[in-house]
């Protein structure tokens, strides 16, 4: 343990005294402060919890490395003090960036460990006729238990945002019932979730404002909570299932196109008999056949 007042923290008891105490340690620091000073705070304070994210995932697969926790608590321990310039807080955002990279390697080898390495594969965009349950997020443990408490319960699955590249992993697209992708990305779910006839599971905390038109079919689990929404817990996922099978589904199969998943660096890197993708994709870089790469 360090010797910082956030060792010794002791959150409140009610709400109104947290909300306090959360603007009493808020960022930024001091308003008075370098306009770059304070981007470098939120900057870190940023990848401190997206780091704090990935370890999380990594650690329910049983993927661990106390110099992760270190780093956290000690740039934690950084953030309120008013000493430190412009280079430091630099520093403090490469160190965290530094942390994160480990993060996601424990993530990956974990996902890996557990569900093999992704393949490519297509991927539908439209749907099936019948029963459905959208899945959001990227808790991949998630997705397996629902799949394995579905089957052959007439259900199709479909992923959401982030869950998109499930279908590549073989752990998971081995189960017929994980039929496609619904939507786009997370920020567009109060206009397409409207649109989905079946129980929607949040599985991180991708969750905006449940809109009342759909606000009844949301279910939420792990560390992803919205009030009045239905919270599944020890994963098990029956009040999930009986929600889809109480609601209509998809009235007809529609086709509306597919995408390819998969491409991950055990893919990219890996010798094939035709030649490396690596190669293949620098050769297309090079030609300006692909000019941008999104996140």
């Amino acid at each position: 343990m360090f010797d910082d007042p956030a060792t010794l923290f002791q959150p409140a008891k009610g709400l109104s005294d947290l909300i306090k105490q959360g603007e009493e340690v808020g960022l930024p620091v001091d308003w008075d402060r370098d306009p770059d000073v304070i981007s470098l705070q939120e900057t870190t304070l940023y990848g401190i919890r997206g780091t704090a994210a990935y370890a999380d995932h990594a650690a329910i697969l049983g993927e661990e490395n106390d110099e992760i926790y270190i780093s956290i608590q000690e740039t934690l321990s950084w953030l309120m003090d008013k000493t430190l310039g412009l280079d430091d807080w630099v520093g403090l955002a490469l160190d965290i960036g530094k942390t994160n990279l480990l993060a996601m390697k424990l993530l990956d080898a974990g996902n890996t460990g557990h569900f093999g390495h992704p393949e490519p594969s297509q991927v539908g965009l439209g749907h099936k006729a019948g029963k459905a349950i959208l899945i959001s997020g990227h808790e991949l443990n998630d997705i397996e238990n629902l799949l394995k408490q579905t089957e052959g319960k007439g259900i199709h699955i479909y992923t959401h945002g982030e869950m998109l590249p499930c279908h590549a992993y073989p752990e998971l697209k081995k189960y017929a019932h994980l039929v496609g992708h619904f939507g786009t990305a997370w920020q567009n779910q109060q206009k397409e979730f409207p649109r989905f006839p079946g129980a929607i599971l949040f599985t991180t905390n991708c969750i905006q404002k449940p809109a009342a038109s759909y606000k009844n079919n949301i279910f939420t689990t792990g560390l992803v909570a919205w009030p009045g929404v239905t919270h599944v817990e020890n994963e098990d996922f029956s009040p999930v299932i009986e929600k889809a099978l109480s609601m209509p589904g998809f009235e007809n199969d529609e086709e509306n196109g597919s995408t390819w998943v998969g491409y991950a660096h055990n893919t990219v890197l890996q010798e094939h008999e035709m030649g490396s993708v690596i190669d293949t994709l620098v050769a297309y870089i090079k030609s300006k056949q692909i000019r941008h790469f999104s996140w």
